[in-house]
Order: structure tokens, then sequence, then C-alpha cells
């Protein structure tokens, strides 16, 4: 530090009583007394008449695509919100100022896109936007969503523009109000409240506020993490620029600046898949010896370097087909991945996310692979930008499952009305390299923001949450479409968990035919559902391409859960005869007893030349045709199954057949593929329309019906002015009164996976649900259905 720099501190520190290191970056985390506040405030012309005072339940520092769902997540229980954002625009890194896209973690394990309000936004979107989903694309459409979505919440105050600059203490453990300053209104603002959220991105609230964190890696003995160094290290992760460019149709020349770089040849960007030109890259990263927070003006600076210099090598180094292709947007303000992380009462480890067990306060789910880029970055040209973790190589090493993320992850243990959402919760480093996607940073805020609102309604903080309210935050969750792996519906207030189910047709379970095959050459599997009691016999559509007969084994386990293979013990077996040459049904004489309505799974042994033939969706046949509820895997090491996604089944025959899809599974707790199906689907060959019932044994009164539809949970679709066509379009609800169905509801031109309706009281012992449409498919697909009689529950 400079002699200058001191002076200018050692004077300000008078001026505000001796307490500025929360308001200068990097003097460390020293938290201002209320008394030397009080000082600011009164000596400081920007603090006496000029300072805007507001009051809130809670303010969410940070408009992120996590801050802003946990804003809109606690408004819509009543909160008041405050949702501080230092930018223009809200989204944070999926903005149109940045242009990562928040990617659905369906690429990383089946049946697991994320729902609830990220499920919101992501079909709305869809719905609007004339480009294609993908990084270097996002636009003023996923802005105005969220933004949209923000303004129309009558208890959030939005409040763009405005950056957070210092933090007031209560004392040593409660934050009382931030300092603000807003870019363009010349207005200072202190905003005050009982509880904050910390969705910076950086952890700077936290921070501020003196909250214990981490930075860089911890050492392989502190959590026991194998992945972890030997002693802990700051070795980081880097920031991303990204750029946008559009076909003109003409010829358009670029002349590389004298200050960018050079990359001459293809050898000079290695692993550096740079085949789509509309908008890129994720790799195009500045990491050491720049720091991602101190450096962040060096590293645009950088930043912009290297992105000129690789898009020069796209227009004037080989053929990338790029000639009528010109810049029309260069990022300036770079994607960051690292951050403080928090330290809350529960820390997030690599074996948290690579074996999970049940957590009794989950309240969020995390399924990406530990996802860890070289040092460096694209300054690194001696190696690859990061080892994938679903490569065959990595997987034993890197793959992960859905886990639970707890609520104890998502407070600060020493600052107590602060909580987390997105990058900065709880967790070692190798757990934040999982943790850290934007998708699971948008689930996690609705969780928060639900927690806070249990606040608000026990006047308590969220520990005491976590600790005495977690089951009933779990329950609001799940009724509000969030997922939690393994936790059911058990809403006492839910009438439809005691009506039986009926409906027009069920489709019984078959897989569609192959359109590729996969060598057998690791150990394969899938799981599958199962709703009788007996499988007698399992075929395989298998290709031999070797000259001998060839003896497969086939081996049959339990499945817990629709993507979780750790199961190891045969609950039967048979082996068959693949001859040689062979392309056609291999029959396996299975004959174990099993239990109804719960997933298991088969695998093979690894045979050479041996293919199994598999399906895979496409863009051009968009709608769902993967059995709901079935994954297919490899082994590729020891132990770790590694899924096959993006829409994928291999082909089987069932002896005898299955009928996993029926109506009662609207009510069995769960909004998607789980520990079962959960989903009914009718009889594609009747057609449209088709009808779900629910009947009591005596009449009910009820005024609210949700219905959760299905937006394929399976697979992310990233075409432009899409609709799910699996998803209901137009429908009734009925009800039935003497003797007769009376119309309640009507909907037309739906696109939503939720829908809840609301109207006056009415008095029936059956409610059906007419679906006249869907978007593309000739079949009906319902996931659940709740009922309500409102006056008798209380909202958070």
């Amino acid at each position: 530090m400079s002699w200058g720099r001191r002076d200018f501190i050692r004077r300000f520190s008078a001026m505000f009583g001796g307490s500025v290191a929360a308001a200068i970056p990097g003097i460390g985390a020293a938290v201002p007394t209320a008394a030397a506040s009080a000082k600011i405030a009164e000596n400081s012309g920007i603090f006496a008449e000029d300072v805007g005072r507001m009051k809130f339940d809670l303010v969410v520092v940070g408009g992120g695509i996590a801050g802003t769902t946990a804003a809109i997540s606690a408004a819509r229980h009543g909160v008041k919100v405050a949702l501080v954002h230092e930018r223009s625009m809200l989204g944070g890194n999926s903005s149109s100022e940045v242009k990562l896209y928040p990617e659905n973690n369906s690429g990383h394990q089946p049946w697991i896109k994320e729902s609830g309000i990220h499920d919101e936004f992501h079909v709305e979107e869809r719905v609007r936007n004339h480009i294609p989903y993908r990084e270097g694309t996002m636009n003023c459409h996923w802005d105005l969503v969220l933004y949209e979505w923000a303004v129309r919440e009558p208890n959030l105050t939005l409040l763009l523009n405005t950056h957070v600059h210092r933090v007031r203490m209560l004392d040593a453990k409660t934050i009382q109000s931030v300092y603000c300053i807003q870019l363009g209104t010349e207005k200072s603002l202190l905003l005050e409240a009982r509880l904050f959220v910390d969705a910076t991105g950086d952890g700077v609230l936290a921070y501020r506020a003196g909250a214990e964190f981490r930075w860089g890696r911890e050492s392989r003995r502190e959590y026991g993490e194998a992945l972890a160094p030997a002693e802990p290290n700051e070795e980081v992760m880097g920031n991303t620029l990204f750029f946008r460019a559009a076909d003109t149709g003409a010829p358009v020349p670029f002349k590389r600046p004298e200050w960018a770089v050079e990359f001459a040849d293809e050898q000079s960007l290695p692993g550096r898949n740079h085949g789509y030109i509309e908008g890129g890259y994720w790799w195009i990263e500045i990491g050491a010896p720049f720091h991602p927070t101190r450096d962040n003006n060096q590293i645009v600076h950088e930043g912009l370097r290297q992105l000129l210099g690789v898009w020069d090598h796209i227009k004037n180094k080989g053929d990338h087909g790029a000639a009528n292709y010109g810049l029309e947007f260069v990022g300036f303000w770079p994607y960051k991945r690292e951050c403080r992380r928090i330290l809350g009462d529960f820390v997030l480890t690599q074996q948290h996310v690579q074996d999970p067990q049940s957590l009794p306060d989950a309240v969020a789910y995390g399924p990406w692979g530990i996802d860890i880029h070289v040092q460096g970055g694209i300054l690194n040209r001696r190696e690859e930008p990061y080892p994938p973790p679903g490569r065959d190589e990595n997987w034993e090493a890197l793959g992960t499952m859905p886990y639970g993320i707890p609520l104890r992850a998502l407070y600060s243990r020493n600052i107590e009305n602060l909580m987390m959402a997105g990058r900065p919760i709880s967790g070692s480093y190798i757990a934040f390299a999982s943790s850290r996607v934007l998708s699971t940073g948008c689930i996690v805020g609705q969780a928060v923001g639900l927690a806070a609102a249990l606040c608000r309604k026990y006047q308590t903080q969220p520990r005491e949450v976590a600790q005495k309210h977690a089951p009933e935050c779990q329950q609001i969750l799940l009724r509000e479409d969030a997922f939690i792996p393994g936790v059911v519906n058990e809403d006492p207030d839910d009438l439809a968990r005691h009506a039986r189910a009926s409906a027009s047709s069920s489709v019984i379970l078959e897989f569609p035919p192959g359109n590729e095959s996969v060598e057998m050459r690791m150990p394969l599997a899938q799981i599958f559902p199962v709703s009788l009691r007996r499988l007698d016999r399992v075929e395989l559509l298998l290709e031999s391409k070797v000259s001998q007969d060839v003896n497969v084994r086939l081996g049959l386990r339990d499945a817990p859960h629709v993507w979780d293979f750790r199961q190891t013990k045969d609950l039967g077996d048979a082996n068959a005869v693949v001859p040689a040459g062979h392309r056609g049904w291999v029959v396996f004489d299975i004959k174990t007893a099993v239990r109804p309505e719960r997933l298991y799974y088969v695998y093979t042994s690894a045979h050479e030349g041996v293919f199994w033939q598999m399906f895979r969706e496409t863009d051009e046949d968009l709608a769902n045709r993967c059995p709901v509820g079935v994954a297919p895997a490899s082994r590729p090491g020891p132990a770790r199954w590694r899924p096959f996604t993006g829409g994928r089944s291999f082909c089987m025959r069932l002896t005898p057949e299955m009928a996993p899809f029926a109506s009662q599974n609207v009510v069995r707790g769960t909004s998607r593929p789980d520990q079962w199906t959960n989903i009914w689907i009718s009889d594609t060959r009747q057609g449209l329309p088709a009808w779900l019932q629910l009947e009591w044994p005596r009449p009910i009164a009820f005024n609210t019906v949700q219905v959760t539809f299905d937006t394929n949970a399976n697979r992310r679709v990233v075409l432009p002015l899409f609709r799910y066509p699996e998803c209901v379009r137009d429908y009734r609800l009925e009800c039935k009164r003497g003797g007769r169905w009376e119309v309640i509801v009507e909907t037309k031109d739906n696109y939503f996976r939720r829908r809840v309706h609301t109207f006056a009281r009415v008095k029936s012992n059956a409610l059906r649900l007419e679906i006249e449409h869907t978007n593309g498919v000739p079949s009906a697909r319902v996931y659940e259905m709740r009922v309500y009689n409102e006056d008798s529950r209380q909202n958070a």
C-alpha cells in the first residue's frame, strides 16, 4: 500500500470515528460499532438530510438469479423485501450484460431439471425469445422476465443501480442496516431490516458484516476430501468475458487490434471448442496470476485481449464459416466463478455431493459435477480448460449425484440475521465446485426466501427455523413446486391426499425404438419402474459384431431414486447367449419377486463388440419420448455409475407388462420422478380429450386446486419461441353437484408447469380435470393435483 493511500485512510477514519475497515475493501473484516455508525450519519453530508431511510422485513443484496428468486419467494409470503442490485438489470451472471445462460442440471443427471420459480423464468423466456438459449446469447428477454416477475410483487421494492458500501451493526452478531449509493439518482439510502440475504456472488455483505468465511482450497485433512490439496492454498478459478456475433449475410472484415493476443493455429487453443460461433465462450477465462476480485479491472482488459484474439482466430485463421459474421456484443463485465464461502452451521463437502445421505433440513439440491478449472484459464495454453466431470476417465473422481442442500448451510454461523443464496453458501472448495452454478443458486434462493418468511412468522432467526421449522419449510417448498430429493407431500391441509383417483385411460410402459447404439465395453445399466410383484423376463435389443457367441450376464438391483445406482446386492440374475453376428432381442429369464411401485435397475457385464440399442431424443422430435422414471447409465470406473442424459433410454421389453403411469400417481406426494414415476399419462392411442378425476367418500368444501403439468424434467431445451409439447394447453376443472358436472375453472393457452386456481368455495365429492389439448403431444400428462379449503390453512 502506498503512503498516499495510508494517509487517505487515516483522514477518512478520523472523519468517521476511526472505523472504516468495512468501507474500504481489502482492509479486513472489522465491524463498525453502532456509535461509530451514528457518528458517520452525523458528520457526513451524504448521511445527513440527503439520506433516504427505509425499513423492511428483509433486505436481499444482489439481484442475480439467486437473489431475485429469494426476494420473489419471500415477497409471495407477505414479507416486505428490498432487492438491492448494483447493475441496471437483474440476472447477474445470467443477464444480457454478462450472457452466461443458466443451464439446467439435466445435462448432468436424469429427471432433475429445476422447477419452482426457476421453471417459471425459463418457460416464459423460451416462449418469448427468438434467440437460442446458449452462452453468449442471453438478451433483453431474459432481463425483462426477471424484471417483470420482480416488479409485479407488491411486497417487493426493487432498487437497481444501487451499491451497498457500508454495513451498520447492532452488535457483533446482528446487522442493523446497510448504507447504499444509488447511481443515476444521486441518492444515498439507509436500509434497515430484521433479516438480510447475501446474494452478491462475492459474499460482500457477509464480509463487511464480519461473517466467518473461507477463500481458496482447504487442506485434505480438514474435511477428509480426496480431491483437496495436501495443504491449503489460494488456487482458484478465473473470470470470463463473453461475446455475441451475428450473420450479416455479407462478408465482414475483422482486423485484430495490436494490443490483442494472437492465436495462430488450432494447437494454440487446446481443448477449447469454438465450433459454435454465434456466442461464447466460458473458456475465455482469466485466472492466475490475477485475483478474481481485487484485479477485476485488469481481468477485463486481459479478457478483452484474449477475446479479440479468439475472434481473430475464428475470422482469419482458417475456415470457421465466419466470413459473414460480425461482432455485435463484447462483454465488459466478467462472469465470476469464485467467492468468499460464508461458513454456516453445516459445511457441504465432497462426501455430501458424491455420496449423499438424507438431511433433516434439506431445502434444495445440487446435481452438477465437481467442476474445477485449471489454473490461469486461457492464459494456461498447455492444458485443456478443465477436466470435464462427465468424461469416462474423470467420472469416478469428479462425478456426483443429486444431493440435498440443508438450511444449516444457508445462514452465517456467527452473524445471526444473515442468510446466503447463490455462490457464497457454506461449503468446502470441492463442494463449492459443484454447488456454484446458476441454476442451483436459483433453487437455493427460493428456499432462502421462504426461510426468511418463516423467520418473520415465528419472530426468530434462521438457525431456529432450521432446528424447529424445517419440515414446515420443506412442505411449503413442495407445494410451490420446488423439489427436495426424497421428501414427499405430507401437507395435512391437502385434501387430495385422501382422494381416490381415476382416469379415462393410462399408458403402459413401452420403450421407444433405438436410433443409436452403445458398445458394452464397460458395464451398462438402466433404471425402470416395476408396477407388479414379479419380474419374469427382461429382453434387451442387442447387436453383436464379434465372430463368436458371447455369454452376457444380467443382474437386477433396487434403485432408491431414479438416479441412484449405489445398491450392490443382486436381487436376481440371468445369463443369455448372444450369437455371433446377432441383431435382435435377447431374452433373460430373471424370474424374481419384487415389490410393486418401486424402481429397479438391470446391469450387464462388459463385452467389447456387443452393442445395446438406445433411443435418443432429437431437436426434430421435441416431445419427451423416453419413459418417465427410466434412466440409462454406464460404469466407466470401478464403482460410480454415470447416467446418460439429454433424453435417452436403452431398448428393453419386460414381462409381465408394466403400468407405472396410473392416475393414483397424482396424489402420491411427489411432482416429478424420484422414488417412483409420480405421473399420470393418458393412453396415446385414445388421444384427447382425456380426464382425470378425484373422488372422496363424502362431499368436502374446497376453493383452491393446484395442478402440476409436465415441462420435461429430463432434458434441457434451448430452442427459440419454444413451448414444451408435453404441457397441457387447454383444460377445465369441474365439480360434481346434484349428479351433474359443473365447470368451475376454464383455461386456454397454458404453457406453465404449475397452475393454482382459486374460486368461490364449492362442496362436492368429486373433482374432474378435463384436458382438451396439449402444446403438441397426443396424450395428457399430470404430475400432481392438490386441493385446499384455504381458510383451513395458514400461510407463512
